[in-house]
């Protein structure tokens, strides 16, 4: 029995294993129903979707059980648990192999297993059938051509800065390069509460956040250069990590922490819960990843030696880069925030609070934390930043706005980042917006994420569009702006957070369920606090014409109040200065 096994970033619609033959193609991505049908017939076979076997929140929380039993086994000099640190960045690969598992349960043993492509997810799926693995373009000359084509698209599709800051990400980790071109800063003298940020929207609503304690000064870290893309208060200092880091990796404790890791691994291996996770690869990449990150440490408790931190602020302790701030700060008995710069944090299925309160944005949020994730309600506490804090600059498309509240937007994000293919999902999406748009006299915006290359989406248009569905699609990037929202007349999304700006804004926001790729239960959380509007299929984007006057002729107004005080809840200054110990300082005045 043959048996094909398509990577996430491939496709069954070209490519050399097109051609067959195939007795069964198992797609290790996330695809519609629709287009698995497509791609059976394609590839003149049946067609098993690995996300057809996965339970989603239930695996979610199973990985963190399972992380959990291993707590505490490998601690560093500071007291920090690094097993517990790193477990987050591999969870969701951990909670598919679940998957995998029963997967497995329906290939024969006798199966002769071909991959589209070398490497992971594929190999995972091999290993736990005991079988061999052929894959396309495994031989040296091939895998060097994909290379070239792969840095060849990065050049075309991104510009020299991003490209710098990918090169950075990937080879500098430790920061000893960084350390060079960062320069050197000068000590301040005042307390300043610390915000650790790898990424635009943290900086963007942690420095909203510092709008509200104008007396207190905030220093914003930032650990990678998009962090810096953001426009800082006056009470916001902006430093490079990179500032602090130190050009020699810290060699003893390494080979300490190494010597634990070994101990650690065989237990894993004895385990038969973890075993399994062990023998396809997963922690292979722990023993690089401690380098890296005890050398992040390092320039981290630089900055608490050269800088008088008082508080800590932190938008996203999923990343390893900015949690370690936030455990530093605990282990030095400062105060500790966290918050999160969307909508909702799902690896708190999985992880613990660290830090000693969260502030939710809404009830939403509140609901989803306590109810689904059980975190202790004591430590979950009401507060919004300011409303109006996203850019009020376009860098793409903004002069081919179209005229207020006649955009369809649809919210594109990086699908590819989560195995889920943006062909595929535009193919679906964007004709179905078009007809509407054409229908109504209406233009459609594709709206895209910051991580997004608009000339890498454009050109996927061009490929699977009608050249008059490309030619009504304006392509805008950056920053979300209350420009683009004030022309909104309905927003379209997978299951990204910009569902609560439309919702915030009272402009219909429609979720594509049958497309949402996410574990963690966020599409059904939006849905249940009316952030949204299921759509169950691409046949019922027609419809959105009509559920909009329906919804325009239901709405009261006391029920879009009520629904606001649901969605956003700003906190109350003198009480962020509480949290942050900074009760001396004195709040911004509160708008009227």
């Amino acid at each position: 029995m043959r048996v094909l096994i398509l990577q996430p970033g491939d496709s069954a619609r070209r490519g050399p294993w097109t051609g067959g033959p195939w007795d069964l193609a198992v797609d290790l991505g996330r695809l519609s129903e629709h287009a698995a049908e497509e791609w059976s017939e394609a590839l003149r076979c049946p067609l098993l979707r690995v996300e057809d076997f996965t339970k989603d929140v239930e695996d979610i929380r199973r990985m963190g059980e399972i992380f959990a039993a291993a707590d505490g086994r490998l601690r560093d000099d500071e007291g920090i648990d690094w097993w517990n640190l790193a477990c987050p960045d591999v969870l969701r690969e951990a909670a598919s192999v679940l998957a995998f598992e029963r997967v497995a349960a329906e290939i024969p043993d006798s199966a002769t297993l071909w991959s589209t492509r070398p490497g992971w997810p594929a190999a995972a799926l091999a290993r736990i059938l005991s079988l061999s693995l052929r894959a396309y373009g495994e031989n040296f000359v091939a895998r060097g051509a994909k290379r070239f084509l792969r840095y060849a698209r990065l050049s075309h599709h991104f510009s020299a800065g991003q490209l710098k800051e990918i090169f950075l990400d990937k080879y500098d980790g430790a920061y000893r390069w960084r350390a060079h071109i960062a320069g050197s800063t000068r000590p301040g003298s005042e307390p300043v509460v610390l915000i650790p940020s790898a990424y635009t929207n943290v900086s963007r609503v942690a420095s909203a956040y510092a709008s509200l304690l104008p007396e207190q000064t905030f220093l914003l870290v930032a650990t990678r250069r998009s962090a810096k893309f953001f426009d800082a208060p006056e009470n916001v200092k902006v430093h490079d990590l990179g500032s602090f880091a130190e050009k020699n990796a810290p060699r003893a404790e390494l080979n300490e922490m190494l010597q634990k890791w070994a101990i650690l691994s065989r237990e894993l291996q004895a385990n038969i819960e973890s075993a399994t996770l062990q023998r396809v690869g997963l922690f292979d990449q722990f023993p690089a990843a401690f380098a890296q990150g005890l050398a992040v440490r390092n320039a981290w408790r630089r900055v608490f030696e050269r800088e008088p931190v008082c508080a800590v602020l932190c938008g996203d302790d999923t990343n390893v880069t900015t949690r370690l701030p936030v455990l530093l700060a605990g282990r030095r008995g400062l105060p500790t925030l966290d918050f999160h710069h969307g909508a909702m944090d799902g690896y708190y299925l999985a992880k613990r609070l660290c830090c000693d309160f969260y502030l939710a944005k809404n009830e939403l949020e509140r609901d989803y934390l306590v109810g689904l994730c059980g975190l202790p309600p004591e430590k979950i506490v009401l507060g919004a930043p300011p409303a109006k804090y996203s850019s009020a600059r376009l860098r793409i498309g903004a002069e081919n706005f179209p005229r207020a509240k006649t955009a369809i937007v649809f919210f594109s994000e990086p699908y590819e980042n989560v195995g889920v293919r943006t062909e595929e999902v535009y193919r679906e999406v964007l004709p179905d917006l078009c007809a509407v748009a054409r229908q109504l006299e209406r233009s459609v915006v594709l709206k895209l994420h910051p991580f997004e290359s608009p000339i890498q989406r454009s050109e996927i248009m061009q490929r699977i569009l009608a050249p008059d569905d490309c030619k009504q699609i304006t392509i805008v990037s950056g920053p979300l702006s209350e420009k683009l929202l004030s022309q909104t007349w309905a927003g379209v999304t997978v299951e990204s957070t910009t569902v609560l700006d439309c919702a915030l804004r009272g402009i219909p926001c429609f979720i594509c369920e049958w497309l949402a790729f996410s574990p963690f239960g966020y599409v059904q959380q939006y849905a249940r606090f009316g952030a949204g509007q299921l759509l169950r299929s691409a046949e019922e984007i027609a419809d959105i014409p009509g559920r909009m006057k329906r919804q325009q002729s239901e709405i009261r107004p006391e029920c879009r109040a009520r629904d606001e005080g649901l969605l956003w809840q700003q906190i109350n200054p003198r009480l962020l200065a509480q949290l942050l110990g900074a009760e001396s300082i004195e709040p911004a005045a509160r708008p009227a």
